[in-house]
């Protein structure tokens, strides 16, 4: 378990001990893609993101087929606009320049788009890496009806490439519940990590496309004996990791709602989950799957008092509304301050919206008077560099 340290002269939480995986060390990965030169921030030059986060506009007459009450969306604004021809042209001519494409929404399913293969399909012929976020109910019915899962797994070509399940349950009648839906999807959703599991498995060559399960937990889904079943079922499956964290307070409300939150279910549930975890969580990020809590801290909202936003060199969002935004955590019409302009199939037009997002101008503050947060990424990116700026001067 990672350990906590708290600074009482900044206010921070320190975190020591820290045995996230390294695809969840975002820091590094940003000074990984910028290849250690950080005098590239704020330089005036357009320089090209790390990712794009692509929410795509369900199947364009539904968001999600669930209706979680945490997801991050809930609050929001929520059109779907298609703009799928044009983003295609626009990633073909992008070749080379983003070295990875995440495929989520802030209210979004990806798996109801009907262009969602080629997406996946033309990211890999550029020489990217592909993310998938999704709730998984669609899976197996892509697999008989179009062999999706057989067809991620062939064009995948690396780790760096992964399917990321929120599944949240581990049981058909939680699920149900903490999903706030009537039909049983859970079996389906193992069905489908079974079989891509079982694809993996008899595959020959190296190892490619990582299968990621997270677990939010609630009031619902929380017991020792369904914690400690889902555990046992995703290592009998051979998933590659299984993330437990708490949900946090959904976008768009006033930042002293989110400390309330804090006080009444983080703080509280945290100690909690801290003892029960500790004999669980894996000792060596060799083990399969990786088994991790992430506690609230990664997400806390007294940690979001930062001068510069830099999170605009690790991603850029496309939002299931046809427009660009400065991030997933904003990519709804409820942030239009934060729209850099619609989608478009030309580069120069993107490029003028890479530079926008990358104004040394922009304050943070500007989301947070009207409850946009930072996602976890964004808060450890842009704590760090502002520490680092505030003690280089």
């Amino acid at each position: 378990m990672p350990g906590r340290e708290i600074n009482q002269d900044k206010g921070a939480i320190q975190l020591s001990k820290d045995k996230r995986p390294q695809n969840y060390r975002y820091f590094d990965i940003l000074k990984d893609h910028l290849k250690g030169d950080l005098s590239l921030i704020f330089s005036g030059k357009v320089v090209y993101p790390r990712q794009i986060e692509i929410h795509l506009p369900g199947d364009h007459k539904r968001f999600c087929n669930f209706n979680c009450p945490y997801c991050q969306g809930n609050l929001l604004l929520r059109p779907t606009v298609p703009y799928e021809e044009d983003a295609l042209e626009l990633i073909k001519k992008l070749a080379g320049k983003i070295p990875y494409y995440i495929y989520g929404g802030a209210y979004s399913e990806p798996l109801l788009n009907p262009y969602f293969l080629r997406f996946l399909k033309l990211t890999k012929q550029i020489g990217s890496h592909f993310g998938i976020h999704t709730n998984g109910s669609l899976l197996l019915r892509l697999e008989k009806s179009e062999s999706f899962l057989s067809e991620i797994f062939r064009i995948a070509d690396s780790p760096l490439d992964y399917l990321s399940i929120s599944l949240d349950a581990g049981t058909a009648k939680s699920h149900m519940t903490s999903k706030r839906i009537k039909y049983n999807w859970f079996d389906e959703i193992i069905e489908g990590l079974r079989t891509i599991a079982d694809i993996k498995r008899r595959a020959n060559g190296p190892e490619k496309l990582s299968l990621r399960v997270v677990y939010l937990l609630n009031e619902h889904n929380s017991s020792p004996e369904e914690i400690l079943g889902i555990i046992k079922l995703m290592k009998e499956i051979g998933v590659d990791s299984l993330r437990f964290s708490i949900p946090y307070a959904v976008y768009g409300q006033d930042f002293d709602v989110c400390r309330k939150y804090k006080k009444d279910v983080e703080v509280v549930k945290d100690k909690e989950f801290e003892e029960f975890f500790g004999p669980l969580v894996s000792k060596d990020t060799s083990e399969k799957p990786y088994i991790f809590y992430f506690p609230p801290d990664y997400q806390d909202v007294d940690r979001m008092n930062y001068k510069y936003c830099v999170y605009c060199y690790y991603q850029i969002t496309i939002g299931a509304d046809g427009y660009v935004y400065r991030c997933s955590s904003t990519a709804s019409p409820t942030f239009m301050m934060n729209q850099l302009g619609p989608v478009t199939s030309d580069l120069k037009e993107f490029e003028d919206m890479i530079l926008l997002n990358e104004n040394p101008d922009f304050r943070p503050s500007t989301c947070f008077r009207v409850g946009a947060r930072c996602n976890r990424m964004a808060l450890e990116i842009n704590e760090a560099y502002n520490r680092m700026r505030e003690k280089n001067g």
